[in-house]
């Protein structure tokens, strides 16, 4: 047996999660919430300075109180990478599908594609002739800077993902399957709101609303409240000139630091769609060590990516 931490790299704090791993069973052991050890600046997340300060505080905070720690997989917020649809036509062959891949990010991206590493994920829409795919481009300078931090504490990296994904992980673990038609889902945090839609469970969009100016936290979630209320109806929009034909959001979920049943409460009062906290914990195997201190953990949504991360491999 050993442990697979899970970091979700946020912009207000990391969320992690400790995994028991025995041959094919995980079971959640620990999670948790770190402030970052420097001032969160997304062009200098990622300096040695800053990978030094973050390795530094992992070890002497969340891997010192055990040992058996093995691997490390680590989840990004969505805009430290390129999320891009590439409509591919469906005769082409791998080696020319590759090349169309190419060309089109080469063509959105602000840098040389040569910094990138960048892959298709099976995530797709067929239409009539063509297959559109997600593709996911992260600078490579990121990328060695999370395995240098591996290096550091001496873990093995296994996944670099993006948080969007891994809460896709979470939301068809909860749901089993049942996740069809449009489901929004929300990260309410104090200073901005992570939209994301999926279709028939998978990705589709994400975006982000910042607080224009910052007030009291019941004033905060006024905001977010009618912000939810109207990305709501521009996807219903965007699906219905796309399908041409009636779409409706049935449900959606929340999760981040400024969930609570009273914004819940609040926001199904003003929406005729069914309103739930995605809950993490839902259907993932947890310790008796775990069981005992759930108590005491506070809003477990926040700790959604951390968990995701590990779950989706």
């Amino acid at each position: 047996m050993h442990a697979h931490l899970g970091l979700a790299c946020c912009v207000e704090s990391i969320n992690y999660a400790r995994f028991l791993v025995n041959d094919q069973t995980l079971t959640l052991d620990r999670i948790g919430n770190l402030s970052y050890p420097f001032a969160y600046n997304e062009a200098e997340l990622f300096s040695d300075k800053n990978i030094n300060a973050l390795a530094s505080m992992l070890k002497s905070t969340v891997l010192s109180e055990e040992t058996d720690f093995k691997n490390l997989s680590v989840s990004l917020e969505s805009n430290l990478a390129t999320l891009k649809r590439v409509a591919i036509p469906d005769n082409l062959d791998e080696d020319d599908e590759n090349d169309l891949i190419s060309w089109d990010l080469k063509n959105s991206l602000i840098e040389p594609l040569d910094r990138y590493i960048y892959y298709k994920t099976p995530n797709s829409f067929k239409s009539s002739n063509y297959t559109d795919y997600l593709t996911i481009a992260i600078r490579k300078n990121i990328i060695k800077s999370i395995k240098s931090l591996s290096d550091l504490v001496e873990l093995n990296l296994v996944d670099v993902s993006i948080n969007q994904l891994n809460t896709e992980a979470i939301l068809r673990s909860s749901l089993q399957g049942q996740t069809e038609g449009l489901i929004g889902v929300f990260k309410v945090l104090k200073s901005r709101l992570e939209s994301t839609f999926l279709w028939n469970g998978d990705y589709y969009t994400s975006h982000y609303d910042r607080l224009a100016q910052k007030g009291t936290k019941d004033s905060e979630k006024n905001d977010w409240s009618t912000k939810i209320t109207s990305k709501v109806k521009q996807m219903e929009n965007l699906f219905e000139q796309m399908f041409q034909k009636q779409v409706k959001i049935e449900q959606i979920y929340l999760y981040g630091d400024l969930i609570d049943e009273k914004f819940i409460d609040s926001l199904q009062k003003n929406m005729s769609v069914a309103v739930f906290r995605l809950d993490p914990l839902q259907n993932v195997e947890k310790s008796e060590k775990f069981k005992a201190a759930l108590p005491a953990l506070g809003e477990p949504s926040k700790f959604v990516e951390s968990i995701g991360v590990v779950l989706d491999q």
